[in-house]
């Protein structure tokens, strides 16, 4: 009798957290990337991804009228920006709020894409699966997107300019529904540029070429959602292991900016140890 009630007076505590509390504790966590080439004045990108919006939270818009205070170069929204079409009106109206210096650009994710039932997001976790029955309007999303200022890339790059310093964008559109194209998106790549890369998911590495891309930057995995002391992340969402599920990793010769994300499905609206964030990162040059 005793077990039973101390398990009780432990799971319900853990579970308030992770259900009601941890989910809301925005974090905006700062980073500092130094790269080998010349990149003059240095650069301040502000990276969201995976803000799964759904509706209205009061919480999330009062942490985007803090990080629009911030004084930056660059958006960057690496996908999952909505859950579902309701979400699209305060994505937008967020959006609205970011004032960058230079722009904001983005490229979409599965749950753009895809409004997930729950048996889509089981499936979710098993290799094989096909894609889900029911769409997003993702033109709507679009349209928003350009009405907030956002530039959508799929599968495609921009050039832009910091200061005199010119600066490749390539935007891949999401790989993780068959959506993306490497090579087409990376045709454009000059090793005598700064290549920056937008991709929902880390996992294309498997397919990029060592020193083809300086700086990176993704999200998907949520970082876990879930995190065990000493264990990391318990699932995932990656081929390349636990110690790709978040952070800023060195890999192939590139920074690789891995967000834990914003937001979660609405099917698995938990986190525990595993902070929503968005990433405000400088990078220098040499």
């Amino acid at each position: 009798m005793i077990l039973p009630c101390v398990l009780l007076v432990l799971i319900i505590p853990l579970y308030l957290w992770s259900r009601w509390y941890e989910p809301r504790c925005y974090e905006l966590n700062r980073h500092t990337i130094r790269m080998d080439k010349a990149l003059g004045a240095s650069l301040k990108v502000l990276h969201l991804s995976d803000i799964h919006f759904a509706g209205k939270i009061r919480a999330l818009d009062q942490f985007f009228d803090r990080i629009a205070a911030e004084d930056v170069d660059l958006v960057f929204l690496t996908g999952d920006v909505i859950d579902h079409e309701k979400g699209i009106p305060s994505c937008v109206e967020n959006l609205k709020k970011l004032k960058p210096r230079i722009g904001k650009y983005a490229v979409f994710g599965n749950h753009d894409y895809y409004n997930y039932r729950l048996s889509d997001c089981f499936k979710h976790h098993f290799p094989g699966q096909g894609v889900p029955e029911s769409l997003n309007p993702i033109e709507r999303l679009a349209e928003g997107y350009a009405d907030a200022g956002v530039h959508l890339l799929k599968n495609e790059t921009v050039e832009i300019l910091n200061g005199r310093t010119p600066l490749l964008i390539h935007g891949l559109d999401d790989p993780t529904t068959g959506k993306a194209n490497l090579r087409t998106t990376m045709k454009n790549f000059d090793p005598e540029k700064i290549n920056l890369l937008l991709t929902h998911t880390i996992d294309v590495f498997l397919d990029i070429g060592e020193g083809e891309i300086d700086v990176s930057f993704s999200g998907h995995s949520h970082g876990g959602q879930v995190r065990m002391p000493y264990y990391g992340a318990v699932l995932t969402h990656t081929m390349m292991g636990r110690a790709y599920a978040a952070g800023i990793i060195r890999h192939q010769g590139a920074t690789c900016v891995v967000s834990r994300g914003m937001g979660s499905s609405r099917y698995t609206p938990v986190r525990f140890l595993c902070r929503p964030e968005a990433l405000l990162i400088e990078i220098h040059g040499s």
